[in-house]
């Protein structure tokens, strides 16, 4: 699937990143908190998260799965449902605008139903983390990527992508573009 990738301004314009322009910034249609910004494709059923949050008291090479565990905790997801499947330390190259910075990539899967649904769909989860040692926050960003839909689910017309590595490129082209340009978001956290 070919994506027309477009700038999108995070947090006031003191943080940037492209996105492929069919993804919609969800506050039109209900509200996040405050430290998120997200956007969906209802057609593909896929979203992409910002989050800024407080750095935690965790080694650089197990801050990633430390917040990929709390996240699964906070969706009350059992552990026989998800499973990590990949996680590397980032480059330089890939992550051009944080060259000195960790930066961590992990990649998961989930068996997971949608808004409390009994239906289970299975979703790819791809995890961005940057550590912000000065501002004391960790940034994820999350790519989900519903891979298989249940028939009994709310998204059951949605249109699945079928070549994963278009995916993960996708996600990987993202997050080369984001940027921070204004670090004064961070005095208040």
């Amino acid at each position: 699937m070919t994506s027309n990738f477009v700038k999108r301004p995070l947090y006031g314009g003191a943080i940037e990143i492209s996105i492929p322009e069919r993804f919609r910034d969800i506050t039109q249609f209900r509200q996040v908190p405050d430290h998120q910004e997200v956007f969906v494709d209802e057609k593909s059923d896929q979203s992409f998260i910002v989050e800024l949050n407080e750095k935690q008291s965790v080694v650089d090479d197990q801050a990633i799965l430390f917040h990929y565990e709390n996240l699964t905790e906070e969706l009350e997801l059992p552990k026989e449902k998800s499973v990590v499947l990949n996680q590397r330390k980032l480059t330089n190259d890939e992550l051009p605008n944080f060259p000195n910075n960790p930066k961590y990539i992990l990649l998961a899967q989930q068996k997971v139903a949608k808004f409390k649904e009994s239906a289970e769909n299975t979703v790819n989860l791809y995890m961005l983390l940057v550590r912000l040692e000065k501002q004391n926050t960790d940034i994820l960003i999350i790519l989900n990527d519903t891979i298989e839909i249940s028939p009994a689910s709310s998204s059951k017309n949605a249109q699945t992508q079928t070549n994963q590595s278009e995916v993960e490129a996708l996600f990987l082209n993202s997050i080369k573009s984001f940027k921070i340009n204004d670090y004064s978001l961070f005095q208040n956290n």
